[in-house]
């Protein structure tokens, strides 16, 4: 993106129900107890709005997602590894310990 320049905002409906949008409400009445984690999880800009909310409920829910992606690269990369990959960090640990000694 060029300095100064602003970035496109792509808008999507988004269905909700009735409970949701009820949430959604009392996240933006000031000292409800909603309003004070929507605060506290999304930051007091994200309660400027309706739009605010929703996008940062979106992006908290998206950074579980990649939480969860990288989660499942790890444990098959951990199930990828065999008895020399285990030997092999075994030995870069021994090289270490002997190295802070």
């Amino acid at each position: 993106m060029l300095c100064g320049m602003m970035r496109e905002t792509i808008r999507k409906a988004v269905p909700v129900t009735d409970d949701e949008l009820a949430l959604l409400v009392a996240s933006r009445t000031e000292g409800s107890a909603a309003n004070a984690a929507a605060i506290e999880l999304l930051g007091p800009d994200a309660v400027r709005s309706e739009a605010a909310i929703l996008h940062g409920v979106l992006a908290l829910g998206l950074s579980v997602v990649k939480d969860r992606i990288t989660d499942r690269d790890y444990a098959a990369l951990s199930a990828a590894q065999d008895d020399e990959d285990h030997a092999y960090q075994a030995a870069l640990r021994r090289c270490r310990r002997d190295t802070k000694d």
